[in-house]
């Protein structure tokens, strides 16, 4: 298999990848592509390279960078859009999904708030309290535990990596 071939592979499985998450096909292919990119690339060069107009394109752009997995890059003398991936792209994808794990324990909390209010009222109630409690119990861990890996992420893994990089 080639460079190319390889590039291609990468945007196709993160489109499918992204689409399987319930995000836009669009959106893996632009991260993959600015992934593999070491320079920054003009909005017009996504939408060729993807074969895509550049509304839609512009558009992703801008909820990728809203989420901070790529950035604007002022290139002088240049009028043009370019983007390229954030430098903690994968650090902060792992953040954006952990923040939506906290979204699901707020979910959690807010249902055991109401169901103790109802508790002994009958067996659903009281087994979805239960449910309830054990979905709170198991998202404080992972939260704990996203809280950790991102930060020996940041402090140690990520720093080894660009190390070896440049």
């Amino acid at each position: 298999m080639n460079k190319e071939q390889i590039i291609q592979q990468l945007i196709n499985s993160y489109s499918d990848a992204y689409q399987n998450l319930g995000y836009s096909s669009l959106m893996g292919k632009i991260v993959a592509l600015l992934i593999s990119e070491p320079e920054p690339v003009s909005l017009d060069q996504i939408s060729e390279s993807l074969s895509m107009s550049k509304g839609p394109v512009s558009q992703i752009c801008r909820k990728l960078k809203e989420h901070r997995l790529i950035e604007k890059v002022w290139i002088p003398g240049e009028r043009k859009d370019y983007y390229k991936a954030a430098d903690d792209i994968f650090g902060q994808a792992f953040s954006n999904y952990a923040h939506s794990m906290k979204r699901n324990l707020a979910i959690a909390e807010q249902c055991m708030n109401e169901l103790e209010k109802l508790s002994g009222q009958d067996e659903q109630t009281d087994h979805l309290e239960a449910r309830m409690r054990e979905m709170a119990n198991f998202y404080r861990a992972m939260d704990q535990h996203n809280k950790e890996f991102i930060e020996e992420w940041r402090k140690n893994i990520k720093p080894e990596i660009v190390d070896v990089v440049n």
